[in-house]
């Protein structure tokens, strides 16, 4: 007579594929724990991609935010690794990389169009500067009359 197994559900399964693909037991959960390990606002810049070894790769949306992560770093390991069964996270490379769950750095929302230079100083309005400020400032204005009038 043929024993019988109890049934297994589809996230038990879905969970053992996934950390056979990582290449760990339980590094599945890393994905799961990641966006309350970093918060919401580092989740929408920063994923991670995959986990080779020990070292978790991280794909970034742009420069300016991998180099805060990079100064992040021990605070997002102890974060992850807290929220972990097994801690198994020794160390986050960060690459940059666009991917469809990281958003881009957002550019501001321009509400009107740039305005045109000022006219570059007057002579006269020079000439109440004290003399180093006025020595600087008369280069600059020279510059800027050249540029102006080439």
């Amino acid at each position: 007579m043929a024993s019988r197994r109890t049934p297994t559900t589809v996230g038990t399964v879905l969970e053992t594929c996934l950390d056979r693909v990582a290449g760990e037991p339980g590094a599945a959960a890393i994905w799961r724990v990641w966006d309350d390990a970093v918060g919401a606002q580092i989740a929408r810049r920063a994923q991670p991609i995959r986990l080779r070894g020990h070292t978790l790769l991280v794909a970034v949306s742009s420069a300016p935010w991998m180099q805060e992560l990079q100064l992040l770093k021990r605070t997002v390991l102890t974060e992850l690794n807290s929220r972990l069964a097994t801690p198994m996270i020794a160390d986050l490379h960060f690459v940059l990389a666009a991917t469809p769950n990281v958003v881009a750095a957002e550019a501001p929302a321009r509400t009107s169009p740039p305005r045109p230079c000022p006219p570059p100083p007057r002579t006269r309005d020079l000439e109440t500067l004290p003399e180093p400020l006025r020595t600087c400032f008369d280069g600059i204005a020279r510059a800027w009359q050249r540029r102006a009038h080439p």
